[in-house]
């Protein structure tokens, strides 16, 4: 297609009508660099499908690709699958990309926090004050209540809700339970952070997830989450009233209507069935 492109343009070296190759001089995952050699005046036109990252050797659309590879949840596997299927390069080789991965983490935390916090600033000018109305929710890496990993976020109530904060727990680490050479096991185990931060039931996980969240937002943002939207089946709010985050605050219950409806659906369907036929 851009050979045929460029045949419908004139040469910057002749200026006669273009017809010449076309040649990949590099490869690099998704990113390449093309050169259009002229037939008539041998004038070459070399392109980069992609610029570099800044004080970075990494090209836009590889780094793009792996990105949205987590946010789909498909990785480096499902990434050379896609675009094997869409006759595209391969993504960059799974080692490189695996080196990537632990520098892009720090990096997609710190925009993550950033981001959080302007949406904190945000909320604050929406609602007028610093005693905010926020929703919760959690959610776990596998269903049901026997997952080893969970995490909960706090989100604004704006017109456009936004992630205010967001709280990961872990019940078993990736690196602690690899023991197959001890001297090298031992030697990461001192050296490591450890990502496994809960101990108790899975079950437990969003309410203990939003409650930390609750004692921080006055360190990390200078506000006061107030007023609480959550499931009216939700274990959270009880564990808000029991354990004040702010002393002198009394925090409100909002119910929220999707749940609200679906459980009075539920009961009023449950009624039917057992008073239908009388």
């Amino acid at each position: 297609m851009l050979h045929s492109l460029m045949c419908k343009t004139n040469c910057e070296g002749c200026g006669k009508r273009w017809n010449g190759t076309l040649n990949i001089n590099k490869r690099e995952g998704l990113f390449l660099i093309l050169s259009f050699q002229c037939s008539t005046c041998q004038n070459i036109i070399t392109v980069e499908t992609s610029p570099k990252i800044v004080a970075s050797d990494r090209r836009d659309i590889n780094v793009r690709a792996q990105i949205g590879g987590h946010l789909c949840g498909i990785r480096h596997a499902g990434l050379v699958k896609m675009t094997g299927a869409l006759n595209l390069p391969s993504p960059v080789q799974d080692a490189i990309y695996s080196k990537w991965d632990r520098n892009l983490l720090q990096v997609v935390k710190t925009f993550s926090e950033r981001s959080m916090k302007k949406a904190a600033e945000e909320t604050i000018a929406a609602q007028n004050g610093t005693d905010l109305i926020v929703s919760g929710d959690g959610f776990w890496q596998t269903r049901g209540f026997q997952s080893r990993h969970g995490a909960a976020a706090i989100l604004s109530c704006n017109t456009v809700p936004k992630v205010l904060d967001l709280e990961i727990c872990n019940k078993t680490c990736a690196l602690s339970i690899k023991k197959s050479d001890p001297a090298k096991y031992d030697s990461i185990i001192k050296s490591h952070q450890c990502e496994k931060n809960y101990d108790k039931s899975s079950g437990t996980m969003e309410s203990a997830a939003i409650l930390k969240m609750f004692k921080r937002s006055v360190s990390k943002y200078g506000v006061y989450y107030t007023k609480y939207v959550g499931d009216g089946d939700s274990k959270t709010f009880p564990v808000l009233s029991k354990i004040v985050p702010y002393p002198g605050k009394v925090i409100e219950k909002i119910e929220d209507l999707n749940h609200f409806s679906k459980r009075m659906k539920r009961g009023l369907e449950t009624i039917k069935r057992e008073h239908g036929r009388k």
